[in-house]
């Protein structure tokens, strides 16, 4: 993930965030299957526009097209809170915790990266994989 946010570093350059249209697919394309892009709408809701493949097969559901706040009793409430203060402080949040999936509780890092346009966060890109000590 470190090498997901340096990407992210590098593309933002002297800006706050940069938008998403400064990534190409073959930018991303190591971190595909782990990525999920969300769409910021009004009101402190978020939709999930891409959920990735090894996501869905790491927690047992597909989000993509989904709403966060739909979704609480699939993800518990810790995400909403997450992109939240992406948005509120307009920087990455990592967080390293315990998430539910369809099968277990599994130790987890994510990193949400902020994407901008017109000096407002619109898109948060992340990326989830398994905690090393798993």
């Amino acid at each position: 993930m470190r090498a997901l946010f340096d990407l992210w570093d590098a593309k933002r350059g002297s800006r706050q965030a940069p938008p998403r249209q400064d990534f190409s697919h073959e930018d991303l394309q190591p971190w595909f299957g782990h990525l999920m892009l969300l769409d910021c709408l009004d009101s402190n809701e978020y939709r999930y526009r891409l959920y990735g493949t090894a996501l869905t097969r790491l927690f047992g559901f597909d989000l993509t097209g989904k709403m966060v706040g739909a979704s609480a009793d699939r993800i518990g409430d810790k995400p909403q809170d997450e992109y939240a203060r992406v948005v509120r402080i307009g920087a990455p949040v990592y967080a390293s915790r315990i998430s539910p999936s369809a099968r277990e509780y599994l130790q987890v890092d994510k990193l949400a990266l902020p994407l901008m346009e017109g000096g407002r966060v619109t898109k948060i890109l992340g990326a989830i994989y398994l905690s090393d000590g798993e």
